[in-house]
């Protein structure tokens, strides 16, 4: 096996067991009964990172150091448009399952990013825009196409026990078999040029900030499905345990209908620092 071979072989075992692929909610969705509700949540927070992904790509291609390169990711962007799929692109099938989940793909990509999303666009757009190519590639590559399986592989389940039918979930079924092919086309390109230790170095690194990534980004969603799911819950605000007047007062100020709008508005002032769907997708496809 050569160098390269080796190389790409360890990162998968790295990926595969590192927590970002296997967060404590991706195994909570596996398990756990949850309604069409809830999943309109996961959704939501979800939605825009499928609308971003094809804008990596399409950067990381600008950026490929020659025609070989180019010509791998330009297929994983053939299929990311829509070949395969009767012509729909993948976010025009997500929207599919936003929508049945009770949600509003129309709303989401005119509306204000919430936070796990933001951060994470962010990040992978700093990795193919400033980072070197490799590193980018390593989280476009390995990041996402050799994890996604194994990350869908938890939720599907979970969708169908919650009664999505076959059509409302294609988008993740088609990614079971679509991503394998990306990561085999994407690995090809990779043990091109992972021929030296420098090399294996950036391809890890931007893995690894994905990876990172993606494990806050489940943080965050895990975050919001249980807010919504138990909106009056007890908050742990403090390192120490609060007293029984204290308890007792935040317990109605959670109750309270006042309380709750003081909590709406402070959180609505905080989105509206973000950028909407469509802004931030025009910012990620500008070149220069």
């Amino acid at each position: 096996m050569s160098s390269a071979r080796k190389f790409l072989a360890e990162l998968r075992q790295e990926i595969e067991s590192h927590v970002g692929v296997n967060h404590i909610f991706l195994n909570r969705l596996a398990v756990s009964p949850m309604a069409k509700q809830d999943y309109r949540v996961f959704a939501e927070n979800h939605y825009p990172l499928v609308c971003a992904f094809t804008s990596y790509l399409e950067l990381l291609l600008l950026r490929a150091p020659d025609s070989e390169a180019r010509l791998w990711l330009s297929r994983v962007l053939v299929d990311e448009y829509g070949e395969g799929s009767e012509g729909k692109d993948h976010s025009t099938l997500y929207a599919a399952y936003l929508n049945a989940a009770g949600g509003d793909s129309a709303a989401e990509d005119a509306g204000v990013l919430r936070a796990p999303a933001l951060e994470f666009i962010e990040t992978h757009q700093e990795l193919v825009r400033k980072r070197p190519f490799l590193e980018g590639l390593g989280a476009v590559g390995p990041g996402h196409e050799w994890s996604i399986p194994k990350m869908f592989d938890s939720i599907i389940p979970g969708l169908r026990r919650a009664g999505f039918d076959e059509q409302e979930i294609g988008y993740f079924t088609l990614h079971l078999d679509q991503d394998e092919d990306h990561g085999t086309w994407l690995e090809e390109a990779l043990a091109r040029y992972c021929d030296t230790e420098e090399a294996q170095q950036q391809v890890r690194r931007g893995t690894l900030a994905s990876l990172e990534a993606r494990r806050r980004f489940w943080d965050g969603v895990q975050a919001a499905v249980i807010r919504y799911r138990q909106p009056r819950a007890t908050r742990p605000d403090g390192p120490e345990p609060r007293r029984v007047l204290h308890e007792v007062a935040l317990t109605a100020w959670d109750g309270s209908a006042i309380g709750r709008r003081v909590e709406e508005m402070r959180q609505s002032r905080q989105q509206a620092q973000h950028p909407t769907l469509e802004a931030l997708l025009q910012r990620c496809r500008a070149v220069g």
